[in-house]
């Protein structure tokens, strides 16, 4: 059985996907941004060892959900899955947070590195939840941090996976995923897909299982398999940009840099 940790958890992909993982017996912890999202997940998905609450659009909630994270006081996860993301028509897609930075970039793309730098490594799996939408995201670092351009933030993910896989990728399998456009409160009642296959997916890549947790270091891929990236998101010296510009932002280096 594996113990994994899943961001963004409260509902949709996240939340099927614990399901899932918990029904089946894995040691599943969970994510939602306020205590009464919290609530409601532990009551959807009951199986699960822990729902941590932190606001993402928050530098310090997002440094203390790691830290909440590693007290649990089981030793690393097996899996961690930075699923969150706000977008496509959300209240929060045009807000500058109280750090004075877009609310999409800080939970689209600062969060999942500042919880990967902090959070204690995972022992096999770690993925960015991606999107179709970084074909055409700008790579280009220009005025980063206040954008809210869902595409930009969907490309920065891969740019993070692709940078941890060259540095964790021959301990540990470092990915980034596509989902698919399916019916999810982000995706919309119009989207042609269904939630279940990248749930099971996930689910099953999760627990160490199926063709998706053979795949190497820095795929990108989607519930069918390995796909074809964006040229502009493999760019090395774009991700150390991104990088940089995280730690400057965050206060919160890479371990061992």
């Amino acid at each position: 059985m594996a113990r994994i940790f899943i961001t963004g958890s409260s509902d949709g992909i996240g939340q099927v996907a614990g399901k899932i993982l918990a029904d089946q017996g894995h040691s599943v912890v969970l994510h939602a941004r306020n205590a009464d999202r919290a609530a409601s997940t532990k009551q959807a998905v009951p199986n699960a060892e822990a729902v941590l609450v932190g606001d993402l659009r928050s530098i310090s909630e997002t440094k203390n959900l790691a830290k909440e994270a590693n007290n649990l006081g089981k030793g690393p996860f097996d899996t961690i899955i930075h699923n969150a993301g706000i977008g496509f028509g959300a209240t929060s897609s045009r807000e500058i947070t109280a750090d004075k930075i877009s609310a999409v970039f800080a939970v689209n793309t600062l969060a999942p590195y500042i919880l990967t730098c902090l959070m204690d490594k995972p022992t096999s799996r770690l993925l960015y939840m991606s999107s179709d939408s970084h074909y055409g995201g700008d790579n280009s670092m220009r005025n980063v941090t206040q954008s809210h351009s869902y595409g930009d933030s969907k490309m920065h993910d891969m740019m993070l996976a692709n940078a941890f896989a060259r540095r964790w990728g021959e301990g540990i399998q470092v990915v980034s995923m596509d989902p698919g456009w399916v019916r999810t409160k982000m995706g919309g009642s119009m989207a042609p897909g269904s939630i279940d296959k990248p749930t099971k997916a996930l689910a099953e890549w999760a627990a160490g299982k199926g063709n998706l947790a053979s795949l190497k270091s820095g795929t990108f891929f989607n519930p069918r398999g390995a796909a074809t990236p964006d040229p502009a998101a493999g760019v090395v010296a774009k991700q150390e940009e991104l990088l940089k510009i995280c730690k400057e932002v965050s206060g919160v280096g890479i371990p061992g840099e």
